[in-house]
Formats: structure tokens, sequence, C-alpha cells
């Protein structure tokens, strides 16, 4: 059994594959899109060199890998952090602390102190962490997912919290619809607002109104700066596949328009993603055509009021016209999140809302 690090295609392939007999008998098992990731990491590991990927080899077999880079961390104040990611894994500790540990050593080698994980690749303010609880339930679109028994591994390796994330499930078919619109009609009425769907054939407008809400509504507790407004055009760019306009919801008020809450959502295509195996031949984007129109589970990514609208009841009627766009697709599973743990006003917001806990996240961290 060795450690390698891997500077080929032919290894990137295999870095990639090794994910595939990890989760071989595993239901919510969603492979990445293949050629896509690929190209990505000889982009980042072989040619740039940005990126450093590791992977344990046992009889000619990937059986461990980790894919991290150096960079600064706002969170820890710290202008080199190393950062890890696509940690997988079998359960054997030895193998764990094999790949840790030299992934510890190549960091060391550059004056980096401190390593953190697992963020979404490429970016660092994506935070996903490891799944802790919550494995009875799907994933979801831009969420984790991964063995129960990486927490153990983890943690014998030295690693320890720096924080949760969470998120909630939500069920339509608990929810009462007249009495909740006559109270969010009541609200609408009171503060003279209305809430509608973002009509993309005035995208510049809608991301103006998104990140104008955003950017006053962002707090210390979740501390990330607001994204820029490029930041967002970039996001619908990427997601724009991902993005049902009667999903996203802008609250204005009437009297001069000006946007005071969003809320938006993204139809769950791992569902989808599942259904394509990791491919994207002729035959997967079939499967992803046909499979797209039974999409019956969603995940609400944002959720935003400004200061002078908190505490009206504004996420409430945002949550209301959400359920019932729900109600129109056949939606009958929702969940929520991911929240920082300690945003006890987003918590309560989901929890009135009816959202049930059940998924933690975490990103650990270890000094060098």
């Amino acid at each position: 059994m060795e450690v390698i690090r891997l500077t080929t295609k032919k290894q990137l392939k295999k870095f990639i594959n090794m994910a595939d007999s990890l989760y071989v008998d595993d239901a919510f098992y969603v492979p990445y899109m293949k050629k896509d990731l690929l190209k990505t990491l000889q982009k980042l590991v072989i040619e740039e060199k940005t990126y450093t990927a590791l992977a344990v080899v046992r009889n000619g077999i990937y059986i461990a890998r980790i894919l991290f880079t150096i960079d600064a961390s706002k969170q820890k104040n710290l202008e080199r952090c190393g950062f890890f990611s696509h940690f997988e894994c079998i359960n054997e500790q030895s193998v764990a602390n094999l790949l840790l540990n030299e992934m510890a050593k190549i960091l060391k080698e550059q004056c980096v102190n401190y390593v953190e994980g697992t963020y979404f690749p490429f970016d660092q303010d994506n935070r996903r962490g490891i799944q802790i609880t919550g494995f009875e339930d799907e994933p979801m679109i831009l969420t984790s997912y991964n063995k129960p028994y990486y927490q153990m591994l983890l943690e014998s390796n030295g690693f320890h919290k720096d924080f949760d994330t969470v998120s909630y499930k939500m069920s339509i078919d608990t929810y009462d619809l007249k009495r909740i619109e006559t109270m969010s009609n009541k609200l609408m009425r009171r503060f003279n607002l209305y809430i509608a769907p973002a009509d993309f054939s005035r995208l510049d407008r809608e991301i103006d109104d998104v990140h104008a809400v955003i950017e006053s509504a962002t707090n210390d507790i979740i501390f990330d700066t607001a994204p820029t407004r490029d930041d967002l055009v970039r996001i619908v760019a990427g997601w724009k596949s991902f993005l049902w306009p009667d999903f996203i919801f802008i609250c204005r008020r009437k009297e001069d328009d000006k946007p005071v809450g969003i809320l938006m959502s993204v139809p769950n295509f791992y569902t989808v993603f599942r259904k394509m195996k990791g491919k994207s031949n002729i035959f997967a984007l079939i499967k992803a055509l046909y499979y797209k129109k039974r999409i019956r589970s969603v995940r609400t990514i944002l959720q935003y009021v400004i200061p002078e609208y908190q505490n009206c009841g504004v996420n409430f009627a945002l949550y209301h016209s959400f359920y019932l766009t729900c109600q129109k697709h056949g939606i009958s599973y929702v969940e929520a999140g991911t929240i920082m743990e300690n945003n006890e006003a987003s918590r309560f917001n989901v929890e009135k809302a009816g959202g049930k806990l059940n998924k933690v996240f975490r990103i650990y961290g270890r000094e060098l």
C-alpha cells in the first residue's frame, strides 16, 4: 500500500472512477459528470498545478483519494490555508491516515499550518462539509453526500469541528393551505407588498434586485461578504440549466417596486444525474430530458429579507408562494439549507414554515 501524487490523465481517470466502486451498492450515490470533471482536474492539477491530487493504491487499486489547494481564509484570517475536497476512502483508519498525513506533509512543506474541508472544489466560499446526520434522506443538489464513517476517519486523524451547517426537510402533505393563505394575504395588505416569480425576460433587473437584497441582509453570522453583481451573473450563467424561474420569488413594495425579500429554490437534479451515471453521451442526455420532467424534490438555497422588513412575516409569505408552486409541479419533498448552525433567525424562519431538522454538515479543521 502506498500514497501517490497524481500527474497524468490516466491517473486522474482512476481518481474519478474510484468513487463508483466505493458506492457501488448505494442507491443515493450521485456520480460527477466524468468528462467535465476530468477536463477540470487536468487543467488544475496537471496544467496549472494549483491543486494537488493524491491517491492510496493497494494491489493496483485506488482505495482512497483527496484533492487540495492553498488559498487565503477569510474565516481563519490566514493568508495561506489548505482546503481539501473530493475526499473518499474505504473504511480503514490506516488508509485514511496514510492519505491525510501525506496531504499534511505537503502543505507544511509549503508553509501552511492549517487545513480544513470538505469544501466544494474550486470555490472555498461554497461550504459543503462532511455529512454527519440525515443519511435516510436522499442527497439534494449542491450538497454533500458521503459514507457515514467519514466522521470517524477524520476525527481519529486529529481533525476537529470548525463549524456545522444544517438543513431542514418540509412536507407538502402537512401544509395547511387555507389557513396560511389567509395569514399571508393579510401580511401583504398590511405592508403593501406583493410577491412574484423571477422574470427571466428582465434578467438584468432581477439580478440587480436579488443582489440588493442579499447585500443588505448579509450579516456577521453568515460571515461571508455578499456576492458581487458579477458573481451573481456567473452563478446564473453556470446554473441556467438548473434554475426554474417560478421557483425564484422576489417580494417587492407596491409603491416603488423596491425588493425587500427573496427566496430561491433549485429542483433536485441529482435525481437526474443519478440516472445518467456520470455519462454525457446521447443516451444519457435522452435520460436527462425524460427524468427532468419527473423531479419531485426541491432544495431552497437562498432566503433573505432586508433589515427593515425582518421579523414581519415576509419569509412566511415567501414560503407560502413557494409551497403553491410546489403543489403546481407535483413536488412532494422540500429541503431548506444549508444554514449556519448559529444563524438563529434563518433557522427560526424555516422552522416556522414547517421545517424539521434533518441533516448536519461539518467543516473539519486540523492544525499542522
